[in-house]
């Protein structure tokens, strides 16, 4: 068992809060985000009474910036934090509390940076999936620990395809790691930067509608 800590509030959050804290992982705080927190377009609020975890464990609800959060996480003393789908840039301080495990639903380092399902649909990759990395001060550039592959064609699914089968390839990878993890033996493998390819935010508008109508579903709308 580890002491964790995570930060997330989007389904994906809630689905994997909800796999750690069931293989025994100690959720010693979760911050969710509130609705004056920034950055989060389109993605729709979290029924939390589906995900039974959110009632058992200490949460808080942040109103602003995560940052303003690192000297409570530093008392805290957790094992790691697990940063899953939050959208504000961590200072460098927060790097000094714990190793920080990101899921990034791309197989880095292709896909790096924002909205990485509706870019995937919109850039024509023949495919994509989940890694799971340690994060780093920079954006999705940190070592890899492990990363599964998707079935699904972004060519030919909407995003919300994408992200059903990405929540459960992200299952599998932390069931898979979480044990390596707490042994401090998991790997962490250098990204080939030459492979680097970096999404940007999207301006739908210079999109061609087929794409945008597969792209632009659930979590984008």
């Amino acid at each position: 068992m580890s002491r964790i800590i995570i930060i997330g509030g989007i389904e994906s959050t809630y689905k994997n809060a909800q796999i750690l804290h069931e293989i025994g992982e100690d959720i010693c705080m979760f911050y969710t985000r509130g609705e004056r927190s920034s950055g989060w377009e389109g993605v729709d609020s979290i029924d939390e009474s589906k995900f039974p975890f959110a009632s058992q464990v200490p949460k808080t609800v942040v109103q602003g910036n995560i940052n303003e959060y690192i000297e409570e996480m530093e008392k805290i003393r957790p094992d790691y934090i697990w940063s899953l789908g939050w959208q504000q840039i961590y200072r460098r301080r927060m790097f000094e509390v714990c190793p920080i495990i990101g899921i990034h639903e791309a197989l880095l380092p292709e896909g790096a940076g924002a909205v990485p399902i509706a870019n995937a649909i919109l850039h024509d990759r023949p495919k994509t999936g989940v890694t799971l990395f340690e994060l780093d001060e920079e954006m999705d550039t940190g070592p890899i620990i492990g990363q599964l592959v998707g079935k699904l064609d972004p060519r030919k699914v909407t995003a919300t395809e994408l992200y059903n089968e990405a929540m459960f390839l992200e299952d599998k990878i932390i069931r898979v790691f979480v044990s390596l993890l707490r042994e401090n033996i998991a790997p962490r493998i250098p990204q080939d930067m030459a492979k680097r390819i970096v999404y940007g935010k999207i301006k739908w508008e210079e999109w061609p509608e087929e794409k945008v109508k597969r792209a632009r579903t659930y979590p984008y709308k």
